[in-house]
C-alpha cells in the first residue's frame, strides 16, 4: 500500500471530522511517528554492525568510536537486541552484575567490556523506519498489512490531539483503539518477531 493510499484511507475514516487531514505534510507526519512507534512495538527491521575492537573509525564508518570501550551506534538505531563474539557465543546485555555485559549508557552508546584488540564483535539492533515527505505519496508503506489498522488510529489519535492541544474524549478513544489493534496482533500472533537467540540461526548470518 501506498503512502496516498493510506492517507485517502485515513481521510474518509480518522481525519474525517478534522480539517487538518487535508494537510498531506501533517497526515505524513502523523504516518511517521506512527510508524516509528510501531517499529519500537513490534521490531519490524532489524540491522547488523560488526564493531571491531579498539580500532579507531573514521567518518565513513557505520559507528563511531568514543574511547576504548564506548561506541556509537549507526544512524536509525533504536535499541540493541543481541550480541555476539566471533564464534557465535552469546553477549549478555545490560547485565549490571556480569562483568563481560555489553551495557547502554545512552539512546545511541553502547559500552563493551575491555577485550582482546581487533577482535570483532557483532551487535544487531532493532531500525527505525525510513522517514517520508509529501514527495514520497507514491512510496509503498514499510508496514505489514495487519498493522495499517493499528497505523489507522494512530493517524487518528495525532490529528485529533492537534486541534486544541488537549487530550479530548476523541483523541483518547483513537488512542485507546490504537493500543487494541496493537494488543490483538500481539495476541493472535500476527507479527513474528525474528529471533537472535538461536546460536545455529545466528551463524547462518555468515559471522561464525
Amino acid at each position: 500500500m501506498t503512502i496516498q493510499e493510506i492517507i485517502t484511507m485515513a481521510r474518509y475514516g480518522e481525519l474525517k471530522q478534522v480539517s487538518i487531514g487535508e494537510d498531506d505534510n501533517a497526515v505524513v507526519s502523523y504516518i511517521n511517528l506512527g510508524n516509528i512507534e510501531l517499529y519500537k512495538r513490534f521490531t519490524l527491521q532489524t540491522d547488523e554492525v560488526i564493531i571491531e575492537l579498539g580500532v579507531a573509525t573514521d567518518q565513513s564508518s557505520p559507528y563511531q568510536m568514543i574511547s576504548d570501550t564506548v561506541y556509537e551506534m549507526p544512524s536509525g538505531f533504536m535499541y540493541i537486541v543481541g550480541a555476539y563474539e566471533e564464534n557465535g557465543a552469546r553477549i549478555p546485555i545490560n547485565e549490571e552484575d556480569d562483568a563481560l555485559s555489553i551495557n547502554t549508557i545512552s539512546w545511541n552508546r553502547i559500552q563493551i567490556p575491555s577485550s582482546s584488540a581487533n577482535a570483532n564483535i557483532s551487535i544487531i539492533y532493532v531500525s527505525s523506519p525510513r522517514l517520508f515527505t509529501s514527495l514520497d505519496l507514491l512510496e509503498q508503506l514499510p508496514l505489514p498489512p495487519q498493522l495499517y489498522e493499528a497505523l489507522l488510529h494512530y493517524i487518528g489519535y495525532r490529528a485529533h490531539g492537534s486541534v486544541d492541544g488537549l487530550i479530548n474524549e476523541e483523541n483518547n478513544t483513537h488512542y485507546q483503539r490504537f493500543e487494541r489493534s496493537c494488543n490483538r496482533a500481539k495476541a493472535d500472533g500476527l507479527i513474528t518477531s525474528d529471533s537472535f537467540e538461536s546460536t545455529a540461526k545466528f551463524k547462518k548470518r555468515g559471522f561464525a
